[in-house]
């Protein structure tokens, strides 16, 4: 194999790929990134099983071929590189890299023991042409909601819920849910997605100008364009009946300048140290009181000012709650608008929380404190 490359479109190429690459695999060749060249086209292949990342971009082949690399390395010296043209040559055991006065041998990996199954192409069958910023933004906001990578597989991913012309997406941990509706999604089986594998996604196509496509299949959903694809393996499991967690009825609401809160929570968590959770507190039905207590370092105290809302508002003082002080946060922090909704359901019953604009909720769960 050799070819010739400038590096704007080579860095680009590598450093979308090898994001995904799992630095310590199970399987040693999964450690290195894939490089083929067809006609004059270079194909850039990661994946950590999880997703699948491809990147097509043109060169100057001189012959023909494929070799793997360990990713870390060869996205490193990438990155590194001058502008201009590079040249890429296959000498037995090792990979020669060339610009301008300077060259590196990078030992190369078996490809023969790369899986074939990411070599694969996928098919077009059932594809789609979506508008991907209204579904990435969703993608993000609920998100946050979801477990982290090793937790109950189900609970990682984000779970799309087509249902009478609307496509709702859902993530959660068990402590917060999260959910979104937007313009329905011409992909119906598209099931539950690790948002790990989303993210990764969004990262590699949320600033292409060109139109991406999607299709799905029992097992993966794709999404590609000209220069990049990305395959997504889909989770196995039921995702949990999510919409009985809401309170069915709300005992008052509140309104709060959005702006006003975070700043006031973030304040909060200097004491909290990110897991204390903050108290909040109705002093009046214009006043909320937050409050944070650390046994090592001390306390805080803040009020801001709140409008309540109801059919028959009473005096709500000496009401109280808390919650996780980032989980607080990152629920407010995704609103649209300046103004922040909180449902009061009861003292131990999760709250809802919402922006000016209805179609995204954030069901927080409380947390029981000593205080």
């Amino acid at each position: 194999m050799k070819f010739k490359i400038k590096t704007k479109y080579l860095k680009e190429a590598i450093s979308a790929v090898s994001r995904v690459v799992d630095p310590r695999p199970a399987t040693p060749s999964l450690q290195g990134l894939y490089l083929r060249t067809r006609e004059n086209l270079l194909e850039v292949i990661g994946s950590d099983l999880d997703v699948v990342l491809k990147a097509r971009t043109e060169v100057k082949t001189e012959v023909e071929g494929e070799t793997l690399v360990n990713a870390r390395v060869l996205s490193e010296i990438v990155r590194k590189l001058p502008t201009g043209e590079a040249t890429f040559s296959d000498i037995g055991s090792e990979l020669k890299v060339e610009i301008k006065k300077m060259d590196f041998q990078l030992r190369k990996l078996d490809e023969k023991k790369y899986p074939e199954a990411l070599l694969e192409e996928n098919s077009k069958d059932n594809t789609e042409e979506v508008e991907t910023t209204e579904l990435f933004e969703s993608i993000k906001k609920v998100g946050i909601a979801s477990s982290p990578e090793g937790g109950r597989p189900v609970l990682t991913g984000v779970y799309f819920n087509n249902k009478n012309n609307k496509t709702e997406l859902v993530a959660t941990d068990s402590y917060r849910l999260a959910t979104h509706s937007l313009s329905e999604i011409p992909i119906k089986d598209i099931g539950i997605i690790s948002y790990r594998s989303l993210n990764e996604t969004i990262r590699v196509f949320e600033n292409s100008d060109e139109p991406i496509k999607i299709n799905s299949n029992e097992r993966e959903l794709h999404f590609y364009n000209d220069k990049f694809s990305a395959s997504l393996r889909k989770l196995e499991g039921t995702f949990p009946e999510y919409k009985n967690l809401f309170p069915k009825e709300t005992l008052f609401s509140i309104e709060v300048k959005k702006t006003e809160l975070l700043e006031s929570l973030d304040r909060a968590t200097v004491v909290a140290e990110g897991f204390i959770p903050v108290k909040v507190v109705l002093e009046s039905n214009e006043t909320l009181k937050i409050t944070t207590v650390n046994k090592d370092i001390g306390g805080g105290n803040e009020e801001v000012s709140i409008k309540t809302l109801g059919v028959d508002v009473e005096d709500v003082s000496g009401f109280e709650m808390s919650f996780n002080p980032n989980y607080f946060m990152q629920g407010i922090e995704v609103l649209d608008g300046d103004t922040v909704y909180i449902r009061f359901s009861g003292n131990e019953k999760p709250v809802v929380i919402q922006g000016e604009v209805e179609n995204y909720k954030y069901l927080l769960m409380p947390v029981r404190t000593n205080q």
